[in-house]
């Protein structure tokens, strides 16, 4: 899928092969389910009025055709139904697999934006994107099947009893056409209402415990949960109302469909009499409106799915309407020897006191520069700004003397934040999301760099030892190595580095000094520290305090 804004014609292009089997299996099944009841009404009304009718010749009613086609027609329904969840399935994950990857990297793009808000972030990635399979599999294909299914049931009555059509039709497209319709039109700014009240609720909860342990000091938390009660309060009336609405709906297209049986009965009876139309045939027909309930319900319950997909798209369109800086870049990575500067760079986060002001250096190919300073001067703001994360107050940064934003960084800068990401996976798979194609040998390799290597053969499991969640199993200095050893899966044209060397005593940490500086020897070293190392190959930049 492009980067450009999402239209929801594209969630059916993007895996078109897969959704049009997903609605091929599903009409199959539909079509059996229906003609499961027509066939079956028919067979017991016909088997009743041989036996009736002719008892001495009875004997001779075919009832083993008939029979095979309905176990046929119920084989056909239930590996239909199951061929139909397997593949819309399939298309749906990969689907939202596609959409999330998309969005995180333009949230990770904009993550310096002050308008991004982790818990909205939070919702969109999540909430918003799970609405979007709505579209295709609570809307489309359930249209689709329902007019598929109504102008085969309209088809039958034109060759069957074409004198039914003028009674059956009006009935019929209000029940599948005009109330559905009506529905979704009307549940498009319900839906929007939904997503909005949905989000605010999430943001009264998740950012209220961020701060908790403040607003239990200040005794302000009584405040908030009573502002997330309320939220929780008017979502829950949403979510009544548009269930009073979804019966309503349900309702009325069972009256229109009552209605439709009523009107077939009363004009087929005529047809009965003059002989134009069998009693099974009839019969048939019944049951077959009956099966098409089935098949017009969820257009009636789900009247909400379009404007719960169409409200999710714009959301989630609002996310890239500010393009990030990288997506204007152009040119490659430069070959060759490297010339990284800033020029007069100030950065500070939103709502911070300080930040790093009027900062310059110069750095070249093999050379690493250590940022020094007392903590809270603005350190990991400005490896921030280096790494693209947050877009600088004042100043530029130039690469080879060109604007370091019109270069596509793709794997050439790494950059270990201050804080680290460990999954509950095992030592190998935490590593390899550095580089997924990693065999062992490469894996030992990192890890004998960072110096990890005979702590990971002491464990039973070697690389398979799991690392828990967050990184419970192990140390917080472990936990940066490992993160460390990620980064060095995959060779790096500048590698910016926020506290390697934490937790880690005097000999691990110039061990791994020494190795930095190694593996830095045609590249830029970046390093923010406040236990520098003892070597004397590190520039020194160091941040002041405002006076």
């Amino acid at each position: 899928m492009s980067r450009q804004d999402i239209r929801l014609r594209d969630l059916w292009q993007s895996r078109r092969g897969m959704w049009s089997v997903a609605w091929l299996l599903g009409a199959v099944t539909l079509l059996a389910t229906v003609a499961l009841l027509a066939v079956s009404g028919w067979f017991i009304s016909a088997a009743a009025a041989a036996g009736v009718v002719a008892l001495a010749t009875a004997y001779m009613f075919d009832y083993f055709r008939p029979g095979a086609i309905i176990r046929a027609l119920a084989i056909v329904r239930t590996a239909g139904r199951y061929g139909e969840r397997l593949a819309s399935h399939n298309a749906v994950l990969a689907l939202l697999r596609d959409l999330r990857v998309r969005f995180f990297g333009r949230l990770a793009a904009a993550a310096g934006s002050a308008d991004v808000v982790s818990a909205g972030s939070m919702h969109r990635l999540t909430s918003d994107i799970d609405l979007l399979d709505q579209w295709p599999l609570r809307f489309l294909m359930p249209w689709l099947w329902a007019l598929l299914l109504q102008t085969a049931f309209v088809l039958w009555l034109l060759l069957a009893a074409p004198a039914l059509l003028l009674y059956v039709l009006p009935p019929l497209l209000l029940a599948g056409v005009v109330l559905p319709a009506l529905a979704a039109w009307r549940g498009m700014v319900p839906a929007r209402q939904d997503t909005q009240a949905a989000e605010e609720r999430r943001r009264r909860l998740l950012m209220p415990l961020s701060l908790i342990t403040s607003l239990l000091l200040w005794r302000r938390w009584a405040d908030c949960e009573t502002s997330f009660l309320e939220a929780d309060a008017e979502y829950g009336c949403l979510q009544l109302r548009q269930q009073q609405w979804a019966s309503v709906y349900v309702w009325l297209q069972q009256c229109a469909l009552a209605l439709l049986v009523a009107l077939l009965l009363w004009q087929g009876w005529p047809l009965l009499e003059s002989g134009a139309l069998g009693v099974p045939v009839l019969l048939a027909m019944v049951l077959a409106v009956f099966g098409l309930n089935e098949v017009l319900t969820p257009l009636a319950a789900q009247f909400m799915a379009l404007g719960f997909s169409s409200a999710a798209r714009d959301r989630l369109n609002a996310l890239g309407s500010a393009k990030p800086a990288a997506e204007k870049a152009a040119a490659g990575w430069p070959q060759g020897s490297l010339i990284f500067s800033a020029e007069n760079i100030s950065a500070k986060r939103a709502g911070a006191l300080n930040g790093a002001e009027h900062v310059n250096f110069v750095l070249e190919s093999g050379q690493a520069l250590l940022i020094a300073g007392p903590s809270g001067v603005g350190k990991s703001t400005l490896l921030d700004v280096l790494a693209g994360e947050l877009a600088p107050l004042q100043g530029r940064l130039k690469l080879n003397g060109q604007d370091f934003a019109d270069f596509l960084p793709g794997d050439e800068v790494g950059y270990l934040a201050q804080q680290v990401d460990i999954f509950d996976l095992t030592l190998a798979e935490n590593l390899r999301l550095g580089k997924a194609g990693a065999d062992d040998d490469a894996l030992w390799q990192v890890l004998e760099k960072v110096r990890l290597a005979d702590w990971a053969r002491a464990q039973p499991q070697g690389l398979q030892t799991r690392l828990g969640e967050y990184g419970a199993a192990v140390s917080g200095g472990q936990a940066r190595r490992i993160a460390l050893a990620r980064l060095l899966l995959k060779p790096r044209a500048l590698l910016l580095l926020d506290e390697p060397f934490a937790g880690l005593d005097a000999a691990t940490r110039e061990a791994v000094s020494a190795m930095l500086l190694q593996e830095r020897a045609q590249g830029l070293l970046i390093v923010v520290s406040h236990q520098p190392p003892a070597q004397a190959d590190f520039q020194v930049l160091r941040l002041q305090e405002k006076a």
